[in-house]
Protein backbone atom coordinates (compact mmCIF):
# COMPACT_ATOMS: atom_id res chain seq x y z
CA UNK A 1 0.00 0.00 0.00
CA UNK A 2 2.55 2.08 0.54
CA UNK A 3 4.09 1.91 -2.87
CA UNK A 4 0.39 2.70 -4.29
CA UNK A 5 0.39 5.84 -2.13
CA UNK A 6 3.59 6.97 -3.00
CA UNK A 7 2.60 6.56 -6.66
CA UNK A 8 -0.54 8.37 -6.07
CA UNK A 9 0.87 11.07 -4.58
CA UNK A 10 3.67 11.32 -7.67
CA UNK A 11 1.08 11.37 -10.20
CA UNK A 12 -1.29 13.88 -7.93
CA UNK A 13 2.28 16.12 -7.80
CA UNK A 14 2.67 15.20 -11.85
CA UNK A 15 -1.16 16.76 -12.57
CA UNK A 16 -0.41 19.82 -9.99
CA UNK A 17 2.90 20.28 -12.28
CA UNK A 18 1.02 20.20 -15.32
CA UNK A 19 -2.07 21.93 -14.47
CA UNK A 20 0.51 24.83 -13.43
CA UNK A 21 2.36 24.74 -16.92
CA UNK A 22 -1.15 24.63 -18.71
CA UNK A 23 -1.89 27.77 -16.95
CA UNK A 24 1.02 30.29 -18.14
CA UNK A 25 1.55 30.89 -21.86
CA UNK A 26 4.63 32.40 -22.06
CA UNK A 27 6.22 32.49 -25.70
CA UNK A 28 8.74 30.41 -25.94
CA UNK A 29 9.25 30.32 -29.64
CA UNK A 30 12.18 32.22 -30.67
CA UNK A 31 12.10 35.59 -32.93
CA UNK A 32 15.06 37.50 -34.64
CA UNK A 33 14.05 40.51 -32.12
CA UNK A 34 13.88 38.49 -29.47
CA UNK A 35 15.88 36.13 -27.33
CA UNK A 36 15.62 32.58 -26.40
CA UNK A 37 14.00 32.26 -22.68
CA UNK A 38 16.41 31.36 -20.04
CA UNK A 39 15.26 29.07 -17.00
CA UNK A 40 16.84 32.02 -14.92
CA UNK A 41 14.10 34.07 -16.74
CA UNK A 42 11.56 31.60 -16.13
CA UNK A 43 8.87 32.24 -12.72
CA UNK A 44 8.54 29.52 -10.08
CA UNK A 45 5.14 27.85 -10.03
CA UNK A 46 3.57 28.86 -6.80
CA UNK A 47 0.90 27.27 -5.34
CA UNK A 48 -1.98 27.58 -2.13
CA UNK A 49 -2.11 24.23 0.33
CA UNK A 50 -4.43 23.98 3.07
CA UNK A 51 -6.04 21.37 5.06
CA UNK A 52 -8.07 21.17 8.25
CA UNK A 53 -8.52 17.39 9.83
CA UNK A 54 -10.80 17.20 13.15
CA UNK A 55 -9.91 14.31 15.49
CA UNK A 56 -12.32 13.35 17.93
CA UNK A 57 -12.16 11.55 21.09
CA UNK A 58 -11.66 11.37 24.86
CA UNK A 59 -8.84 12.72 26.33
CA UNK A 60 -6.99 10.11 29.17
CA UNK A 61 -9.23 11.41 31.91
CA UNK A 62 -12.14 10.47 30.24
CA UNK A 63 -13.56 13.96 28.96
CA UNK A 64 -14.49 14.53 25.16
CA UNK A 65 -11.84 16.17 23.14
CA UNK A 66 -11.84 17.94 19.39
CA UNK A 67 -8.46 18.47 18.43
CA UNK A 68 -8.74 20.59 14.90
CA UNK A 69 -4.78 19.97 12.41
CA UNK A 70 -4.33 22.76 10.27
CA UNK A 71 -1.84 22.64 7.91
CA UNK A 72 -1.85 25.41 5.05
CA UNK A 73 1.17 27.29 3.42
CA UNK A 74 2.63 28.05 -0.12
CA UNK A 75 5.22 25.98 -2.52
CA UNK A 76 7.43 27.07 -5.03
CA UNK A 77 7.99 24.11 -7.53
CA UNK A 78 6.69 21.90 -5.18
CA UNK A 79 8.81 23.08 -1.92
CA UNK A 80 7.07 24.09 1.00
CA UNK A 81 8.15 28.00 1.94
CA UNK A 82 5.54 28.88 4.15
CA UNK A 83 3.20 27.01 6.63
CA UNK A 84 1.19 27.32 9.21
CA UNK A 85 0.93 24.15 11.37
CA UNK A 86 -1.16 24.09 14.45
CA UNK A 87 -3.39 22.21 16.49
CA UNK A 88 -6.69 24.06 17.88
CA UNK A 89 -8.49 22.28 20.84
CA UNK A 90 -12.19 22.34 21.25
CA UNK A 91 -12.39 24.52 17.74
CA UNK A 92 -15.36 26.90 17.37
CA UNK A 93 -16.36 25.78 20.78
CA UNK A 94 -16.44 27.41 24.48
CA UNK A 95 -12.57 27.27 26.08
CA UNK A 96 -10.83 26.94 22.24
CA UNK A 97 -7.37 27.21 22.56
CA UNK A 98 -4.25 26.65 20.07
CA UNK A 99 -1.84 23.54 21.71
CA UNK A 100 0.67 26.15 20.06
CA UNK A 101 0.16 28.32 22.58
CA UNK A 102 2.54 27.75 25.73
CA UNK A 103 -0.19 28.45 28.32
CA UNK A 104 -2.32 26.10 26.51
CA UNK A 105 -1.09 22.64 26.85
CA UNK A 106 0.72 20.60 29.60
CA UNK A 107 4.24 19.20 27.88
CA UNK A 108 7.69 20.27 29.07
CA UNK A 109 6.11 23.45 31.34
CA UNK A 110 5.51 24.37 35.04
CA UNK A 111 3.15 26.48 36.67
CA UNK A 112 3.85 28.78 40.10
CA UNK A 113 1.45 31.47 41.85
CA UNK A 114 2.54 33.63 44.77
CA UNK A 115 0.13 34.99 47.09
CA UNK A 116 0.00 37.88 49.23
CA UNK A 117 -1.37 37.21 53.00
CA UNK A 118 -1.80 38.53 55.82
CA UNK A 119 0.97 36.93 57.50
CA UNK A 120 3.40 37.55 54.73
CA UNK A 121 3.57 35.40 51.40
CA UNK A 122 1.67 31.75 50.11
CA UNK A 123 2.75 29.41 47.34
CA UNK A 124 -0.44 27.67 46.64
CA UNK A 125 0.76 26.09 43.97
CA UNK A 126 4.46 25.24 41.83
CA UNK A 127 3.20 22.51 39.39
CA UNK A 128 5.24 20.32 37.08
CA UNK A 129 4.89 18.57 33.86
CA UNK A 130 6.80 16.27 32.14
CA UNK A 131 8.36 13.00 31.16
CA UNK A 132 10.92 10.41 33.42
CA UNK A 133 11.73 6.94 33.40
CA UNK A 134 13.20 7.09 36.36
CA UNK A 135 11.10 5.35 38.77
CA UNK A 136 8.49 4.08 35.95
CA UNK A 137 7.39 7.56 36.10
CA UNK A 138 6.37 7.86 32.39
CA UNK A 139 4.41 11.18 32.05
CA UNK A 140 4.05 13.08 35.45
CA UNK A 141 1.92 15.99 36.90
CA UNK A 142 3.86 16.91 39.99
CA UNK A 143 2.13 19.57 42.65
CA UNK A 144 4.08 21.25 45.24
CA UNK A 145 2.88 24.39 47.70
CA UNK A 146 3.61 25.90 51.45
CA UNK A 147 2.08 27.84 53.35
CA UNK A 148 4.17 30.11 54.61
CA UNK A 149 6.85 31.65 52.12
CA UNK A 150 9.60 33.69 52.95
CA UNK A 151 13.28 34.39 51.88
CA UNK A 152 14.75 31.36 54.10
CA UNK A 153 11.64 28.52 52.70
CA UNK A 154 13.73 25.83 51.03
CA UNK A 155 13.01 22.94 48.87
CA UNK A 156 12.63 20.57 51.58
CA UNK A 157 9.84 22.79 53.05
CA UNK A 158 7.73 22.10 50.55
CA UNK A 159 4.81 19.61 50.71
CA UNK A 160 4.54 17.61 47.31
CA UNK A 161 2.38 15.13 45.69
CA UNK A 162 1.42 13.51 42.31
CA UNK A 163 -1.50 13.78 40.47
CA UNK A 164 -2.47 10.47 41.88
CA UNK A 165 -2.41 12.23 45.50
CA UNK A 166 0.89 9.90 46.36
CA UNK A 167 3.18 12.24 48.72
CA UNK A 168 6.58 12.00 46.62
CA UNK A 169 10.00 11.52 48.50
CA UNK A 170 12.68 13.80 48.29
CA UNK A 171 14.82 11.76 45.73
CA UNK A 172 11.47 12.24 43.68
CA UNK A 173 10.93 15.30 44.19
CA UNK A 174 14.52 16.10 43.06
CA UNK A 175 14.51 14.10 39.90
CA UNK A 176 11.66 16.13 38.09
CA UNK A 177 11.96 19.52 40.15
CA UNK A 178 15.64 19.40 38.51
CA UNK A 179 14.11 19.92 34.83
CA UNK A 180 13.08 23.46 35.90
CA UNK A 181 16.43 23.74 38.33
CA UNK A 182 18.32 23.61 35.49
CA UNK A 183 16.53 26.33 33.75
CA UNK A 184 18.74 28.72 35.68
CA UNK A 185 22.23 26.22 36.23
CA UNK A 186 20.87 25.31 39.75
CA UNK A 187 21.72 21.88 40.99
CA UNK A 188 18.52 21.11 43.12
CA UNK A 189 18.81 20.20 46.89
CA UNK A 190 16.75 20.04 49.66
CA UNK A 191 18.34 23.45 51.02
CA UNK A 192 17.94 25.34 47.73
CA UNK A 193 16.16 28.14 48.73
CA UNK A 194 12.69 28.26 46.94
CA UNK A 195 12.87 32.01 45.99
CA UNK A 196 15.91 30.54 43.39
CA UNK A 197 13.49 28.80 41.55
CA UNK A 198 10.92 31.33 41.80
CA UNK A 199 13.57 33.42 39.96
CA UNK A 200 12.29 31.58 36.86
CA UNK A 201 8.96 32.67 36.89
CA UNK A 202 9.78 36.06 37.14
CA UNK A 203 8.13 35.80 41.00
CA UNK A 204 10.96 36.98 42.83
CA UNK A 205 12.95 39.77 41.92
CA UNK A 206 15.08 42.44 43.22
CA UNK A 207 15.14 40.77 46.72
CA UNK A 208 11.57 40.54 47.13
CA UNK A 209 8.58 38.24 45.82
CA UNK A 210 6.56 38.99 43.13
CA UNK A 211 2.47 38.68 43.67
CA UNK A 212 1.11 36.58 40.74
CA UNK A 213 1.39 32.83 38.26
CA UNK A 214 3.38 32.27 35.17
CA UNK A 215 4.55 29.33 33.34
CA UNK A 216 7.47 28.68 31.96
CA UNK A 217 8.75 25.48 29.69
CA UNK A 218 11.73 23.59 30.13
CA UNK A 219 13.91 21.25 28.35
CA UNK A 220 12.94 17.22 29.58
CA UNK A 221 13.95 14.41 29.90
CA UNK A 222 14.47 13.85 25.71
CA UNK A 223 15.19 17.30 25.66
CA UNK A 224 11.90 19.02 23.78
CA UNK A 225 10.60 21.89 25.63
CA UNK A 226 6.66 22.53 25.78
CA UNK A 227 4.44 20.95 22.96
CA UNK A 228 4.02 24.80 21.12
CA UNK A 229 7.93 24.86 21.14
CA UNK A 230 8.02 21.72 19.83
CA UNK A 231 5.14 22.38 16.96
CA UNK A 232 7.64 25.13 15.73
CA UNK A 233 10.68 23.06 15.65
CA UNK A 234 8.80 20.93 13.55
CA UNK A 235 7.67 23.56 10.81
CA UNK A 236 11.06 25.33 11.26
CA UNK A 237 12.66 21.32 10.26
CA UNK A 238 10.42 21.50 7.16
CA UNK A 239 11.30 24.90 6.03
CA UNK A 240 14.97 24.53 6.51
CA UNK A 241 14.95 20.90 5.12
CA UNK A 242 12.70 22.32 1.42
CA UNK A 243 10.75 19.80 2.10
CA UNK A 244 7.40 18.97 -0.20
CA UNK A 245 3.80 18.14 0.69
CA UNK A 246 5.03 14.28 0.20
CA UNK A 247 8.23 14.55 1.87
CA UNK A 248 6.46 16.08 5.20
CA UNK A 249 4.21 12.74 4.70
CA UNK A 250 6.94 9.97 4.90
CA UNK A 251 8.36 11.80 7.58
CA UNK A 252 4.97 11.64 9.65
CA UNK A 253 4.59 8.06 8.45
CA UNK A 254 8.50 6.85 9.21
CA UNK A 255 9.37 8.32 12.13
CA UNK A 256 8.66 9.67 16.19
CA UNK A 257 6.06 6.47 15.71
CA UNK A 258 4.34 5.82 18.54
CA UNK A 259 6.07 2.89 18.98
CA UNK A 260 9.77 3.78 19.08
CA UNK A 261 11.37 4.93 22.71
CA UNK A 262 10.65 8.27 23.46
CA UNK A 263 14.51 8.68 23.06
CA UNK A 264 14.50 7.49 20.02
CA UNK A 265 12.54 10.26 18.40
CA UNK A 266 14.96 12.54 17.52
CA UNK A 267 14.73 12.71 13.92
CA UNK A 268 13.15 16.03 14.00
CA UNK A 269 15.47 18.37 16.28
CA UNK A 270 13.41 19.73 19.47
CA UNK A 271 10.45 17.47 18.91
CA UNK A 272 9.43 14.24 20.19
CA UNK A 273 5.86 14.39 19.82
CA UNK A 274 4.58 11.33 18.19
CA UNK A 275 3.81 11.59 14.84
CA UNK A 276 0.45 9.64 15.25
CA UNK A 277 -1.90 9.00 11.97
CA UNK A 278 -3.53 12.46 12.63
CA UNK A 279 -0.08 14.28 11.48
CA UNK A 280 -0.45 11.44 8.32
CA UNK A 281 -3.89 12.36 7.82
CA UNK A 282 -3.55 16.19 7.84
CA UNK A 283 -1.18 16.18 4.94
CA UNK A 284 -2.66 13.07 3.09
CA UNK A 285 -5.90 15.92 3.13
CA UNK A 286 -3.32 18.50 1.65
CA UNK A 287 -2.18 16.72 -0.71
CA UNK A 288 -5.68 15.06 -2.06
CA UNK A 289 -7.93 16.96 -0.52
CA UNK A 290 -9.89 14.15 0.77
CA UNK A 291 -9.03 10.90 2.78
CA UNK A 292 -8.99 7.33 1.06
CA UNK A 293 -10.46 3.90 2.71
CA UNK A 294 -11.88 0.83 0.87
CA UNK A 295 -10.55 -1.93 -0.83
CA UNK A 296 -7.05 -1.55 -3.33
CA UNK A 297 -6.65 -5.01 -4.28
CA UNK A 298 -8.41 -8.61 -4.29
CA UNK A 299 -5.83 -11.44 -4.94
CA UNK A 300 -6.96 -14.76 -5.68
CA UNK A 301 -5.63 -17.55 -3.03
CA UNK A 302 -6.37 -20.64 -1.69
CA UNK A 303 -9.56 -21.16 0.01
CA UNK A 304 -11.09 -17.68 -1.40
CA UNK A 305 -10.13 -14.13 -2.31
CA UNK A 306 -8.48 -11.99 -0.41
CA UNK A 307 -9.10 -8.31 -0.30
CA UNK A 308 -6.77 -5.71 0.91
CA UNK A 309 -8.19 -2.85 2.69
CA UNK A 310 -7.00 0.30 3.89
CA UNK A 311 -8.73 2.18 6.53
CA UNK A 312 -7.88 4.65 9.61
CA UNK A 313 -6.59 3.82 12.92
CA UNK A 314 -5.25 5.58 15.59
CA UNK A 315 -1.68 5.74 14.11
CA UNK A 316 -2.06 6.19 10.32
CA UNK A 317 -3.24 3.68 7.82
CA UNK A 318 -3.75 0.24 8.68
CA UNK A 319 -3.93 -2.26 5.90
CA UNK A 320 -6.33 -5.49 6.65
CA UNK A 321 -6.08 -8.54 4.77
CA UNK A 322 -9.49 -10.38 4.48
CA UNK A 323 -10.20 -13.65 3.27
CA UNK A 324 -13.41 -14.55 2.10
CA UNK A 325 -14.61 -17.97 0.78
CA UNK A 326 -16.90 -19.11 -1.94
CA UNK A 327 -19.51 -19.32 0.15
CA UNK A 328 -19.14 -15.11 0.86
CA UNK A 329 -17.71 -16.15 4.31
CA UNK A 330 -14.54 -15.09 6.18
CA UNK A 331 -11.73 -17.27 6.68
CA UNK A 332 -9.14 -15.27 8.42
CA UNK A 333 -8.20 -11.51 8.56
CA UNK A 334 -4.50 -9.86 9.38
CA UNK A 335 -2.92 -6.79 9.63
CA UNK A 336 -0.20 -5.41 7.82
CA UNK A 337 2.77 -3.36 9.11
CA UNK A 338 0.13 -1.91 11.93
CA UNK A 339 1.90 1.19 13.87
CA UNK A 340 -1.39 1.21 17.12
CA UNK A 341 0.21 1.67 20.13
CA UNK A 342 1.74 -1.91 21.03
CA UNK A 343 -0.27 -2.06 24.39
CA UNK A 344 -3.54 -0.86 23.40
CA UNK A 345 -4.70 -1.07 19.31
CA UNK A 346 -1.78 -2.98 18.46
CA UNK A 347 -2.95 -5.79 20.78
CA UNK A 348 -5.89 -5.76 18.61
CA UNK A 349 -4.18 -6.04 15.44
CA UNK A 350 -1.58 -9.25 16.98
CA UNK A 351 -2.40 -12.29 14.57
CA UNK A 352 -5.47 -14.12 15.61
CA UNK A 353 -6.02 -11.16 18.57
CA UNK A 354 -9.42 -12.06 20.73
CA UNK A 355 -10.64 -8.82 18.50
CA UNK A 356 -10.19 -10.63 15.46
CA UNK A 357 -11.78 -13.60 16.36
CA UNK A 358 -14.56 -11.85 17.85
CA UNK A 359 -14.80 -9.81 14.02
CA UNK A 360 -14.21 -13.55 12.12
CA UNK A 361 -17.32 -15.15 14.44
CA UNK A 362 -19.27 -11.76 14.45
CA UNK A 363 -19.30 -11.77 10.72
CA UNK A 364 -23.12 -12.45 10.31
CA UNK A 365 -24.19 -9.29 12.24
CA UNK A 366 -20.83 -7.01 12.94
CA UNK A 367 -22.83 -4.60 14.68
CA UNK A 368 -23.10 -6.70 17.52
CA UNK A 369 -19.46 -6.56 17.54
CA UNK A 370 -18.56 -3.16 20.00
CA UNK A 371 -15.42 -1.63 19.63
CA UNK A 372 -12.83 -1.72 22.44
CA UNK A 373 -13.12 0.82 25.02
CA UNK A 374 -9.58 2.63 25.43
CA UNK A 375 -8.71 1.45 21.33
CA UNK A 376 -11.99 3.02 19.64
CA UNK A 377 -10.09 4.23 16.38
CA UNK A 378 -8.06 0.43 15.92
CA UNK A 379 -11.11 -1.13 16.53
CA UNK A 380 -13.40 1.05 13.90
CA UNK A 381 -10.74 0.62 11.53
CA UNK A 382 -10.87 -3.06 11.29
CA UNK A 383 -14.47 -3.27 11.92
CA UNK A 384 -14.84 -0.98 8.60
CA UNK A 385 -12.09 -3.37 7.05
CA UNK A 386 -14.15 -6.28 7.45
CA UNK A 387 -17.49 -4.78 5.66
CA UNK A 388 -15.59 -3.07 3.09
CA UNK A 389 -13.62 -6.56 2.50
CA UNK A 390 -17.73 -8.45 2.37
CA UNK A 391 -19.68 -4.98 0.58
CA UNK A 392 -17.05 -5.87 -2.27
CA UNK A 393 -17.18 -9.55 -1.99
CA UNK A 394 -21.07 -9.37 -2.59
CA UNK A 395 -20.49 -7.41 -5.81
Amino acid sequence: MKKKITALMLTAGLALSLSACGNKTPNTTPTPDAPTPSAEASSPVVENFSAEYEMTGTTSAGKPKNDTFIFEGTTEDGIIKTLNFDIIRNKGLEGEYSKKDIMGYMMNTSDAEVTKTDAGWSLPHMDIYGYEEKFDFGQFMVYASVENLNEDTTFGDLTIASYTGEVLDMEKSLTVYQYLASEAGITLTAETPVKDLLAIYGLYENGSFVEGKNRVSFAGYHGGRSYGEQIDAIVEHILTHNMTLEDVYTMFQTVNQQSEPILERDTVAGATIAFVGDFQRMVYLAIHGELFEGVVNTTAVEGGTRYEVVTQGYAGEVETYVVINAEGKITSISVRDAQETPEVGGKLTEENSEFIQALIAGQDDLSKVDTVSGATLTSTALLKAVNFALAAAQK
